[in-house]
């Protein structure tokens, strides 16, 4: 090869290296500085045009100004009406929606895009993006707005589903999908647009599974008592969610042995009655039913009678047929050790207010009450009075009632052997614990009323920080906390309507609110030797 033309291919390497390097380093290289990106993808065009009529295409395209990134469409895309099944195509600056089906005649349609869509640099949230057009020569412009809060809790509530639904009177929740529906925001509120006037009904769920259906056993839910609303004008509804189960209560297993039958109930339980009082028994758990033997024969079947609260509040009688299984000659039938705690623990300090508690872990059949004793002073013991006693009606929870406690600031619970005998005939042994109450100026006291002319209310304070009930007291309109640990509550009053003891929840089906509950909207704090007065609370 001659010498110049060798020199030439050199030289065309050397600047092809050159030029690839130097283009290499203009792709990647960016200037430095600049201001951040701080502005949302802005629309610059869509496919029909925003507000548009009378469009009967299959086609929804939106356009940005800049490269975008499409997340969570699945969850954050609102389409009402419902369109059926569709196929999305994400480009770079954009995205398109080609629809299964064609669209309803002279309908007002919303695709609301939420937080779905962001740009690409910064991650700035394009707010509300959103297409409204119609199949028809009008667009519909009526609208409804509120706020959803947990009706247990009072706080505000995201993600919830509300749902408008065109009215028929079959309608159910739970196997009709909503027409128009929105999700609320993170202060809980929400706003349903471009709405055609008619009649319709209104629900509240939390949609866990994301199908538009309400499932009443997992999914809270507040709805409408009445039949619908006759939309002419914008409207506003609150909703105040709670948790309903709708399922029986049923017997998931029974286990019989020589001494007790155990009965596993579908869903915990607060309080069982049973007819006749054959049987000692007993929750456990709070969730199981379980008998046992006592003097029965073990070859006899015994039909008993459960009226079961179940802890969503709801009554069930149950049938049921006791049978202990006969024990074969070989088999060695034996029991726990009688076993129980006092309460308040010993590290407890006692306010004026607390009685003590004894819980066992199986029923007492016999009690010697000349064994329990207080003990306040070297050689000095107090005997109480058999009134001095309450069992709950179990007999496996012996209450020492407050009034009747030693007026000492320490004194001592003492407990001979075989103070208690269960009903498996096995006894308890010695026992002491000591107790010291707690001086009264370290309380304070909290004392109001609602402000409704008359009524059955449970007022409770709830702790601030743990969410765990306080303090809890039964009464008309007027309450009153008289010795309360200082710290920061919330105080709230449960309607008891039907003057139960507890909270009842309702029934979607026969659309039965649960009992309201009414909040004081501030959280109280209470300081040592403090007492604060006049609280009022206000039905909401």
């Amino acid at each position: 090869m001659p010498k110049f033309v060798q020199h030439i291919a050199f030289v065309s390497f050397m600047l092809f290296i050159s030029l690839n390097l130097f283009v290499r380093c203009a792709q990647t290289a960016s200037p430095p500085g600049g201001k951040k990106d701080t502005l949302a993808p802005k629309i610059v065009s869509t496919i029909p045009l925003n507000k548009s009529k009378n469009y009967n295409g299959k086609k929804i395209e939106l356009n940005f100004n800049e490269y975008v990134n499409i997340r969570s469409l699945n969850q954050e895309l609102l389409i009402t009406p419902n369109v059926g099944t569709y196929e999305t195509r994400i480009r770079p600056m954009g995205l398109t929606i080609q629809l299964d089906s064609s669209l309803q005649k002279n309908t007002t349609y919303t695709f609301n895009f939420r937080n779905a869509i962001e740009d690409m640099s910064e991650r700035n949230i394009g707010k509300n993006i959103k297409l409204v057009f119609s199949t028809g020569s009008d667009i519909d412009s009526l609208q409804i707005s509120g706020n959803v809060k947990s009706l247990e809790t009072n706080k505000k509530l995201e993600s919830v589903l509300v749902g408008l639904y065109p009215y028929t009177d079959t309608l159910r929740i739970d196997q009709a999908k909503p027409y128009y529906f929105t999700k609320t925001d993170t202060s809980g509120n929400y706003q349903i647009e471009n709405i055609a006037a008619g009649k319709y009904y209104m629900a509240a769920f939390i949609d866990a599974n994301n199908n538009l259906l309400y499932n009443s056993n997992k999914e809270s839910v507040d709805f409408m008592t009445q039949d619908f609303i006759d939309l002419k004008k914008n409207y506003s509804q609150d909703f105040r969610i709670a948790l309903q189960n709708q399922d029986p209560l049923k017997i998931s297993k029974t286990t019989s042995t020589a001494k007790t039958v155990l009965y596993e109930l579908s869903r915990g339980v607060k309080n069982i009655q049973v007819e006749p009082k054959t049987l000692a028994y007993q929750i456990e758990n709070n969730r199981n039913l379980r008998f046992y033997v006592g003097n029965v024969e073990q070859k006899d079947t015994i039909r008993i009678t459960a009226n079961i609260t179940d802890s969503l509040n709801r009554q069930t009688v149950l049938a049921l047929k006791v049978k202990f299984r006969e024990p074969n000659k070989k088999e060695k039938v034996s029991s726990a050790p009688l076993r129980f705690e006092v309460f308040p623990a010993s590290n407890h300090l006692l306010s004026p207010s607390d009685s003590i508690t004894i819980k066992f872990q199986k029923p007492i059949a016999l009690i010697d009450t000349k064994g329990i004793r207080f003990g306040t002073g070297p050689d000095e013991e107090i005997q109480l009075p058999d009134e001095a006693f309450g069992w709950n009606s179990y007999a496996n929870e012996l209450t020492i009632q407050k009034g009747y406690l030693p007026l000492r600031d320490k004194f001592e619970l003492k407990l001979s052997k075989n103070t208690f005998i269960s009903v498996e005939k096995d006894t308890s042994q010695i026992f002491t614990q000591s107790f010291e109450f707690q001086n009264l100026e370290n309380y304070g006291s909290i004392s109001g009323r609602i402000n409704i002319p008359s009524g059955n209310f449970i007022f409770q304070l709830i702790k601030s920080d743990t969410k765990s009930l306080a303090y809890q007291q039964i009464a008309e309109t007027k309450f009153e906390f008289p010795h309360v640990e200082p710290g920061l509550y919330e105080l709230r009053a449960i309607e008891d309507q039907n003057k139960n003891g507890l909270w009842d929840l309702g029934n979607f089906r026969t659309k039965t609110k649960p009992e309201a509950i009414h909040y004081f909207p501030t959280k109280i704090k209470l300081k040592a030797n403090f007492q604060i007065t006049d609280v009022l609370i206000s039905p909401q």
